[in-house]
């Protein structure tokens, strides 16, 4: 079986872009007879002939030519691969899964993520939403790693949480709609028009005025119902943000007691497991985003 090393491959692209092994040696700082010996050795090694050596300077052949990309992108991998090995050393995660109910899906939710693909490129995130229910039920039982979930009285005692604050909810409707027309609307105009409610058929259904309602399990798809007209919704803002921002729904100002819609939000993680820095750090980013306004992370030291 073929085995070739980091460095006849890094020797071998080198020789090919420098058209000169004694470049090589003064480059590498090694001697010109050990650079020659180590590209024989990965020509009798491949049973090819890389370089022309009838001029004054070694060219390479059609075959080094055509295998010098693929010799790039082995070196590149190896690199990768050692970076990450580096990460995981140092106690990176080389996986974070993250569930989130969709009603509580913090606004800047995905502006920390991109920061922490940035700080932690060898990270796998895989981001999932979820009922409550099951978001509870996956991180107890080492199925995922985070949860942002609605407020409870209590959890199992396999779970840890933090209070991270309060989430906002939109009432929303196109702007045809009776209730666009006549802001702001009472409660009880709204209860006499259809509410799709967003919640699994089980579920409790929050915030229902309306006798005559349409549940949802996806919130993506009631804003779509909503704004064909067939009745109004609530939403957090980063969900319902195109849609506002492209004029198909507008925001309802209800006026009683209840007009501020809002939940409180929790963090679940594992009680059991200890995070790495990876988790650590996104913990600490997740207390931040239910303030009124979210600056771009703080750097904090690894050690802090």
């Amino acid at each position: 079986m073929l085995t070739l090393n980091t460095d006849q491959l890094h020797t071998f692209v080198r020789a090919c872009e420098l058209d000169s092994f004694s470049a090589v040696a003064r480059e590498l700082g090694r001697a010109q007879s050990s650079i020659s010996a180590n590209i024989q050795n990965l020509e009798l090694d491949l049973g090819l002939e890389l370089f022309d050596r009838s001029g004054k300077y070694p060219r390479p052949t059609a075959a080094a030519q055509a295998l010098l990309p693929l010799a790039r992108q082995a070196l590149g991998q190896l690199q990768r691969f050692q970076q990450a090995a580096d990460s995981y050393q140092r106690g990176e995660e080389p996986l974070l899964r993250i569930l989130f109910e969709e009603l509580v899906m913090p606004d800047r939710l995905n502006d920390v993520l991109a920061t922490f693909s940035h700080r932690f490129p060898h990270t796998q995130l895989q981001l999932s939403s979820a009922s409550s229910e099951q978001a509870v039920a996956c991180v107890s039982r080492g199925e995922a790693d985070f949860a942002f979930v609605t407020t409870r009285d209590n959890y199992p005692s396999a779970l840890d949480f933090n209070t991270l604050g309060r989430q906002q909810i939109l009432c929303l409707a196109p702007p045809d709609h009776p209730l666009a027309q006549q802001q702001p609307a009472s409660l009880s105009e709204a209860a006499r028009h259809r509410q799709i409610i967003v919640a699994g058929v089980n579920s409790q259904h929050r915030w229902q005025l309306s006798a005559q309602t349409w549940i949802c399990d996806s919130l993506l798809q009631a804003l779509d119902l909503a704004c064909k007209g067939i009745g109004w919704v609530n939403a957090p803002y980063e969900l319902a943000r195109p849609f506002l921002k492209s004029g198909k729904l507008v925001e309802l100002k209800l006026t009683s007691a209840l007009s501020t819609w809002s939940l409180d939000v929790d963090l679940l993680w594992s009680a059991k497991s200890a995070q790495g820095q990876a988790g650590l750090w996104f913990a600490r980013e997740a207390r931040r985003l239910y303030g009124n306004y979210y600056s771009p992370p703080i750097a904090f030291s690894d050690r802090t």
